[in-house]
């Protein structure tokens, strides 16, 4: 029910943003320009069950996967961020030891949505943060895991021509993972994610000012 509710708050608040009619005295910059990202993302998440008696008991997950990236530009006196990105588990450990998946369909699906700010001062290297919320559905062999949120999103984008660019982005975010089937039979006491990003940029619409490679 968390969940469904959720997800439901993140699509209303998306479809306000995006179906927001522009008038004369609105803020708002329609239709808004879009900037799309891809690439490849490495995700470590981190759980933690507090143990009174001995060393804590500290799961982690070490996953593999792709990620697409839409924001705006000059929408807003901020702009907004929607990433999704879908995960492939690499290595699992229990306090520091290997654990062998037992089911090879294990997956996971992130999804971040947040205020974007733009830093371009430094004309060849543009600097961007977003903050929001964080949802994600895990596979395990054990549990349906449900996590939620706050994320920070920071990313250092390389523009190599008036089109195209190189964005490398970091991710952290503090979560809930107790909105699952473990939820009764084994809560944690902390959990939290770090993604590390490389994707690719091309845009007409959204062009750099200053590039490496062209006139």
């Amino acid at each position: 029910m968390k969940k469904n509710i959720f997800v439901l708050f993140l699509l209303l608040t998306g479809t306000f943003i995006f179906a927001q009619e522009k008038t004369n005295d609105s803020p708002f910059n329609w239709p808004p320009k879009l900037i799309f990202t891809e690439g490849a993302s490495f995700n470590q998440i981190t759980r933690i069950e507090v143990q009174t008696e001995r060393s804590n008991f500290v799961r982690e997950n070490f996953l593999v996967g792709a990620y697409c990236d839409i924001s705006t530009k000059d929408f807003w006196f901020v702009d907004f961020d929607l990433k999704l990105a879908a995960y492939y588990p690499l290595a699992n450990r229990f306090n520091g030891m290997d654990q062998k998946s037992k089911n090879m369909f294990n997956y996971a699906i992130d999804l971040f949505f947040g205020a974007k700010y733009t830093y371009e001062g430094f004309k060849y290297i543009i600097l961007e943060g977003s903050a929001g919320l964080h949802y994600m559905y895990q596979l395990t062999d054990e549990f349906h895991l449900n996590y939620a949120g706050l994320g920070l999103l920071g990313s250092i984008t390389f523009p190599l021509s008036k089109n195209w660019s190189i964005i490398n982005s970091y991710f952290f975010s503090y979560d809930n993972a107790n909105l699952g089937s473990n939820a009764k039979v084994q809560p944690y006491d902390a959990s939290y994610q770090y993604h590390i990003d490389l994707g690719v940029r091309f845009s007409k619409k959204v062009q750099n000012s200053y590039y490496y490679i062209g006139k």
